[in-house]
C-alpha cells in the first residue's frame, strides 16, 4: 500500500449505475456503467466496467483502494420498502459485493471495508463538496431515496447537515416522471427531458395536482395513501396520478403518442408546477439557512427550465448544479462523503468541468480508423480547429471525438455532434440523425466571454444545465439553438477547461462572426453517447454525418 489514499464510491441502484475514484481526496476518475456497457442507464447493471475503469486510469488495483462507498444504503431501503427474505433471495441484491467485485474480474486479496452511505446524502455531498462553496444551502429533489423523495440540507464548516424531507408520497421525481408518461412522449426509463422541451409549446392553464403550500409541496385532489406495503407505494401513487391526469387534463387520455402537441399546456402545467414547488422550496431553505449560495442534485435538477428560474430569481447569489446530477452521481458524492469522514478534509478541488471519463491515444484512434479502411489526415490541433471550424461554416454536420469524456447525461465538446447555429435546417438534420422528435431543441455551446453577449440568463453554467433567455436581438443569427420560448441552454465554454473546443468555436467565430455551434450528443437513438473510437466510426458511418474529427484525426465523406 502507497501512501496515497484512494476511496472508491460506487452507485449501486436500478439503472445509471457509475464509480468514482479519489486519490488523498481529489477525483482521479468517473465512469458510468452505461458507456461500457451500452445499455442505455445501464438497467440492473452492477457498474463492473466503470470500477474496472477507474482503476485502470489510476494505475491501481482494488487492494490499493483504502476503502469503498456505497451511494445508497439497502439495508435502510429494503426496511422501509419491507422485503421479505425470500424476495432479497430470489434476485440478486445491488449492494451484493460478489456480484459488484467478482473476482474473476478484480483478483483482489481481500476487499477493501465498504461503507453505505446515504442515497440523499450522497446527492447533497456530490454537488456541495465540489462546488467552490464554504457554505451553502442544498436541495436533493429526485424519484426517491431510501425512505424519501426531497431533502433539505445545509453544508457549513466541511460537514453536511439535513435539515427536512419529504416523503415519497410526494415524490416531485415521480410526479414529473408520470406526467411524461401521461403525455406518451417518454417510456419507463426514457429521458423526461423532451417532456420540459414540450412544455414550452404550451401555456400553463390545466389544472395540475403539485402545489407548495405551509412550506411543503402537496398533491391536492389526490386521496391519501391507504395502508399498505411501502413497496407497493409509488406505482399505486403513479397510478392515482395518472388517473388524475386523465379526469381533469385535456385530452383526457394517456399516451396518446401520435398527437404530442395535444399534451403541450399539460407540459407546460406541469413544468410551471414543478418550478413554483422548487422555488417554493428554496425560498423556504433560504429562511433555514440564510445562506448565499444554492447546491442543486437528483434527478430533477436536470431539470434545466427550473434551473434557470432559480438562478434568475435573485434568492441566491450563485448556484451550482454538478454535470451528473442524476443517479450516476451519488458514486461520486459517496465517495467524498467517505473521504470526508475518514479524513476529514475538505476537496482539494472545485468541478469545473465533466472531463473524468475515458481517452483513447492517437495510436488507438488511427487503427480504428484503418480497420474500418477509411481516409484521413492527422492535423495538430491549430489547423484541426480551422479545418473544422471551415467545415462547420459550409453547413457540414460533425462528430466531435476529444479527450476524456463527460460524466452526465449531456455532451459538453468531448462527445459531441456539432453543427452551424446560423440555420434552423441544422435542428432538423441534426435531430433527424438521431430519430428525435422535431419540436426538440439542441443547445448551444458558446465562448464563455461571451456568453452575456447572447444570453440574459445570470448563471454562465459550463455543464449545459441551467436555461437562459436568449438575448432578442440575437434570435435571428442563432435559430437553430433557439426553443419555441425563446429560451436555451447554453454551455458556457472556458479556454481553461476545454482549450482544444473553444479553439475550435473561436476559430468559427472568426469565419463567421458567431462565437456559438450546435452541440448536441455523440449517439443515435437508443444508444448511449459514444464511448470508444469504434463507437464514434461506426455512428458515423451509419448516419448522415459527413465530418469526423477524432483525436487528431479528420474525415470527410
Amino acid at each position: 500500500m502507497t501512501g496515497n489514499k484512494y476511496v472508491l464510491g460506487v452507485g449501486i441502484g436500478g439503472h445509471d449505475t457509475a464509480a468514482a475514484l479519489l486519490k488523498n481526496g481529489v477525483l482521479v476518475a468517473m465512469g458510468e456503467q452505461e458507456r461500457f456497457s451500452r445499455n442505455k442507464r445501464a438497467p440492473q447493471e452492477p457498474p463492473v466496467d466503470a470500477i474496472h475503469y477507474c482503476l485502470n486510469q489510476a494505475g491501481i488495483t482494488l487492494d490499493e483502494v483504502e476503502a469503498i462507498a456505497f451511494g445508497t444504503d439497502y439495508k435502510i431501503k429494503n426496511h422501509w420498502k419491507g422485503v421479505t427474505e425470500e424476495e432479497l433471495n430470489r434476485f440478486p441484491a445491488h449492494d451484493d459485493p460478489d456480484r459488484l467485485f467478482p473476482k474473476d474480474v478484480f483478483k483482489y486479496d481481500k476487499l477493501p471495508p465498504i461503507t453505505a452511505i446515504r442515497h440523499h446524502l450522497s446527492h447533497a455531498a456530490s454537488t456541495f463538496r465540489v462546488s467552490g462553496f464554504e457554505r451553502a444551502a442544498i436541495l436533493i429533489v429526485d424519484n426517491q431515496g431510501e425512505d424519501n423523495s426531497t431533502s433539505l440540507a445545509m453544508g457549513k464548516d466541511g460537514e453536511i447537515h439535513i435539515i427536512e424531507n419529504y416523503g415519497v408520497p410526494v415524490s416531485l421525481g415521480l410526479y414529473y416522471r408520470t406526467a411524461a408518461q401521461f403525455s406518451g412522449v417518454v417510456g419507463k426509463l426514457k429521458e423526461v427531458g423532451k417532456f420540459m422541451g414540450l412544455a414550452a409549446y404550451g401555456k400553463p392553464i390545466q389544472k395540475v395536482p403539485l402545489a407548495f403550500r405551509d412550506d411543503a409541496p402537496i398533491l391536492e385532489g389526490l386521496d391519501d395513501v391507504p395502508p399498505m406495503r411501502n413497496a407497493d407505494m409509488p406505482p399505486y401513487r403513479a397510478k392515482q396520478m395518472l388517473n388524475y391526469f386523465t379526469e381533469h387534463c385535456f385530452p383526457y387520455t394517456s399516451g396518446l403518442k401520435a398527437e404530442p402537441m395535444a399534451y403541450a399546456n399539460f407540459a407546460a402545467s406541469v413544468q410551471k408546477s414543478l418550478e413554483d414547488t422548487l422555488m417554493g422550496m428554496c425560498t423556504r431553505l433560504k429562511e433555514l439557512t440564510n445562506c448565499e449560495y444554492l447546491c442543486l442534485a437528483g434527478g430533477v435538477a436536470l431539470n434545466c427550465s427550473a434551473n434557470g428560474i432559480i438562478a434568475n430569481s435573485g434568492l441566491f447569489k450563485d448556484i451550482f448544479v454538478q454535470p451528473a446530477a442524476h443517479d450516476s452521481g451519488v458514486a461520486l458524492g459517496a465517495a467524498l462523503e467517505l473521504d470526508w469522514m475518514l479524513h476529514a478534509r475538505k476537496p482539494e478541488f472545485k468541478m469545473e468541468h465533466a472531463y473524468w471519463g475515458p481517452s483513447w491515444s492517437q495510436e488507438d484512434i488511427n487503427a480504428a480508423l484503418d480497420r474500418h479502411g477509411l481516409k484521413y489526415q492527422v492535423l495538430d490541433e491549430d489547423t484541426l480547429a480551422a479545418e473544422v471550424a471551415a467545415l462547420l461554416e459550409a453547413h457540414k454536420l460533425v462528430g466531435w471525438f476529444q479527450g476524456r469524456a463527460e460524466i452526465g447525461p449531456r455532451a459538453l465538446g468531448a462527445r459531441s455532434l456539432l453543427g452551424n447555429p446560423t440555420s434552423r435546417e441544422t435542428l432538423v438534420r441534426l435531430n433527424t440523425i438521431k430519430s428525435r422528435e422535431m419540436w426538440r431543441p439542441l443547445a448551444p455551446s458558446v465562448l464563455e466571454e461571451r456568453f452575456h453577449e447572447y444570453f440574459n440568463g445570470s448563471h454562465a453554467s459550463p455543464f449545459m444545465i441551467v436555461a437562459a433567455t436568449v438575448k432578442e436581438e440575437k434570435r435571428r443569427y442563432i435559430p437553430a439553438v433557439v426553443h419555441i420560448d425563446g429560451t436555451a441552454r447554453p454551455q458556457a465554454v472556458s479556454r481553461k477547461t476545454n482549450p482544444r473546443y473553444w479553439k475550435l468555436i473561436h476559430a468559427f467565430e472568426q469565419r463567421t462572426g458567431i462565437p456559438i455551434v450546435v452541440n448536441t450528443s455523440f449517439n443515435v437513438e437508443a444508444e448511449p453517447i459514444v464511448n470508444t473510437p469504434d463507437n464514434a466510426i461506426r455512428d458515423f458511418l451509419a448516419t448522415d454525418l459527413q465530418v469526423l474529427a477524432i483525436g487528431n484525426a479528420l474525415v470527410v465523406k
